[in-house]
């Protein structure tokens, strides 16, 4: 539509207007505005805005009927003594009110009425004054009742700060009431930020309804084994975090800590399933000398970070094994600043292609010649340098970017050990070690990559050797397990890397089996091991080789750490004193 067509609409065809005419136009004009304002008016009365236009001497110039209602016109009584209008006009600054020129307000307010008792109102407010009018002005008043909307905002909110699953409060429901507490000055403030041990494992096993049963019978024994005034919020899947008051010291905290981590720990039954329970701990407290009433901005912000501190302990605590607690520092606040910076930079790495992959030989400790190589990640950082897979594996394992990481490691490592045998580098008895972490073990699909990928470069299962860490089998988590016995069946071969670092590597090897054993360096009989250290390797190797597994020993540094090894019966060798790591285009099978 042309507006501009409504400046014509009632334009006369002559140029010469005599007083009857410019009569018409006036008549006219008279027209059009109060047919402007019969319309204005029955918008208004549409959107049930109330509206009411009173001078400022208090004589009533206009109201619709929903401002009728609400207001009252001056000659009725408010049931409570107090006009509505009286409400608005308390909120109203003074300068809008009493200033030359007037102005403008607008705000929330409750207004009660016979039929609404306490609804809220938007209103805005505009004030003239006119010196020459008989009403000296004018204040016109427009308001909007917006009930249902600030309830469904409060359900909403109500929601967001609360955890439908166990009633507790949700994280941003922590962070409000943690602010509150610092607004007030409350001194003596602890976080501390609680992780069952364990959860993923159970949920691989017995899947995520047992899972729940569990988190929920943790919440009832973690909200019983606080205090009354400390507040226990679930802020993650297996996380909650408490709030204390009154604790004096960290070390008070860290006490409080550790009581409730011997609470909570026990045998739950769940759908008569006994769980073992327990929890790792990571404590924050406040430095007293920041206890102090801030504005609301900086006690949010303030309150973030002790969320923050609190979750760096516990992954301190959690690298420390089961029902363990851990106190965050300074120290460790940066640590964790470095840690969420790293992360962020090996998310952009990987797509930039940052990571590289190289290759150390394997070599028999008995012909001395190589019969494979282990693919070892290495990191291109462009302010740290080169960072070998033990400086951000784990983070990326933390992360979640393992998955990806590792499907690439593995396809360029199956690539390159198809060229280096259609190279004649390597002949087809070679075999490439590649590292698997528990995400890609526990992925439905990762079975399938690897024939996919095998059969794409013409590998046979036997010439690809799967690594896992003990630490990711331990548990036995069902679909790790699976794609283990998985891998063995359709022929490709599988490593338990770092053996003997954890205190159930013998069932392992008993009762899930696998096809090499790889030592840990630890155990590997470094520089100053005793005879008793070379009689223990000994009897690993003996009980390997009755289990039809051959034994790898890994970081061999020296010349006498090799001759007793060959002596302990190992049968394969690996690390720089044999052969040092080198990208694809340099890898060479050579004899040590």
């Amino acid at each position: 539509m042309d507006f501009g067509s409504f400046a014509h609409m009632d334009a006369p065809n002559n140029t010469t207007q005599d007083n009857t005419t410019q009569d018409n136009i006036a008549q006219g004009d008279t027209d059009r505005d109060r047919g402007a304002l019969v319309a204005l008016r029955e918008l208004l009365d549409a959107s049930e805005a109330a509206t009411l236009v009173i001078g400022l001497d208090g004589t009533m110039i206009d109201a619709n009927d929903a401002g009728r209602l609400l207001f009252r016109p001056p000659d009725h009584s408010h049931p409570g003594g107090r006009l509505p209008l009286n409400d608005v006009i308390d909120q109203i600054p003074a300068s809008v009110l009493t200033g030359p020129d007037g102005g403008r307000w607008q705000g929330r307010i409750n207004l009660a009425t016979n039929e609404e008792p306490g609804a809220t109102y938007e209103v805005t407010v505009v004030v003239r004054h006119d010196p020459t009018s008989p009403q000296q002005g004018f204040m016109a008043v427009l308001c909007r009742d917006i009930t249902d909307q600030v309830t469904r905002t409060e359900h909403l909110q109500q929601q967001i700060r609360h955890d439908a699953a166990t009633g507790l409060l949700t994280r941003p429901g922590a962070i409000a009431a943690l602010a509150a507490s610092l607004a007030a000055g409350r001194n003596e403030l602890a976080v501390l930020m609680v992780d069952i041990d364990g959860m993923s494992d159970v949920n691989d096993s017995l899947g995520h309804r047992i899972g729940d049963r569990v988190i929920l019978a943790a919440a009832q024994r973690l909200t019983n084994a606080v205090r009354p005034d400390d507040v226990v919020a679930r802020v993650g899947g297996d996380e909650f975090v408490v709030v204390c008051h009154g604790l004096s010291s960290p070390a008070a905290a860290d006490e409080l800590a550790k009581r409730v981590c011997q609470v909570l720990m026990g045998r739950l039954t769940v759908q008569q399933i006994d769980i073992d329970l327990s929890v790792s701990i990571g404590v924050a407290t406040l430095d007293p000398g920041t206890a102090q009433a801030v504005d609301p901005r900086s006690c949010r912000e303030a309150a973030e970070q002790l969320l923050s501190d609190a979750d760096a302990a516990l992954h301190v605590a959690k690298r420390r094994g089961r029902s363990n607690t851990a106190l965050a520092s300074p120290g460790l606040r940066e640590k964790a600043r470095e840690r969420t910076q790293l992360a962020s930079d090996l998310a952009r790495g990987f797509h930039e292609e940052e990571l590289r992959v190289e290759y150390q030989p394997i070599f028999s400790a008995i012909t001395e010649k190589a019969v494979a190589a282990e693919a070892l990640l290495r990191w291109d950082h462009p302010t740290r340098g080169r960072l070998e897979a033990g400086h951000f594996v784990r983070l990326a394992e933390d992360t979640g970017t393992i998955g990806p990481i590792g499907d690439w490691v593995l396809e360029q490592a199956i690539v390159a050990a198809a060229g280096w045998m259609t190279d004649g580098i390597v002949d087809d008895r070679f075999s490439v070690h590649v590292n698997a972490s528990r995400q890609q073990l526990s992925s439905p699909t990762f079975v399938t990559r690897v024939v996919d990928l095998l059969r794409q470069n013409s590998l046979r299962p036997r010439q690809l050797v799967i690594e896992a860490r003990e630490a990711t089998l331990l548990g036995h988590a069902d679909d790790a397990v699976r794609t283990v016995r998985s891998l063995r069946r359709i022929g490709v071969r599988v490593a338990l890397d770092n053996f003997g670092t954890g205190s159930d590597a013998l069932s392992l090897i008993t009762d899930m089996g696998a096809d090499l054993l790889k030592l840990d360096g630890t155990l590997a009989l470094p520089t100053g091991s005793s005879e008793s250290d070379t009689r223990v390797v000994r009897s690993l190797v003996m009980l390997a080789h009755a289990l039809d597994m051959e034994v790898v020993a890994e970081r061999v540094t020296g010349v006498e750490q090799l001759r007793r090894l060959r002596a302990a019966g190992c049968d394969y060798v690996q690390g720089h004193l044999v052969g040092m790591p080198s990208p694809p285009d340099r890898f060479r099978a050579h004899e040590r």
